[in-house]
């Protein structure tokens, strides 16, 4: 007699076989290098900020030699200066036409003189 091999007939087509539920696997950092990294962060930290408190103290020190030097410039311009009055464009101006009319004009122009 033959043997005729036995069919295996499924009839849920389509449904999958359900697979086992991966689990991932938790991240653990090294309390070591953690610990290294933030100690370099902060040692970065202080370090730049110690640069920022010195350069600081350097242009506040300009500043006031700045200042010193400018109120002793403008001390000396007013001394200099006390005895004289200060050039002024408007007076300039004025003081050039008047000139030009007072010497041009002749004795017939009276009016226009003392105007």
């Amino acid at each position: 007699m033959l043997r005729i091999p036995k069919l295996k007939i499924n009839f849920e087509y389509g449904k999958k076989k359900e697979k086992p539920i991966k689990i991932p696997k938790a991240h653990i950092l090294n309390l070591g290098r953690v610990r290294k990294i933030v100690l370099l962060i902060l040692m970065g930290l202080f370090l730049y900020f110690s640069c920022i408190l010195i350069l600081a103290n350097a242009t506040a020190n300009k500043i006031k030699v700045l200042q010193n030097t400018v109120t002793n410039l403008s001390a000396k311009m007013n001394q200099e200066s006390a005895g004289t009055t200060s050039y002024n464009p408007l007076v300039g101006e004025y003081l050039t036409n008047f000139l030009n009319l007072y010497y041009s004009s002749s004795t017939s122009d009276s009016d226009k003189r003392t105007q």
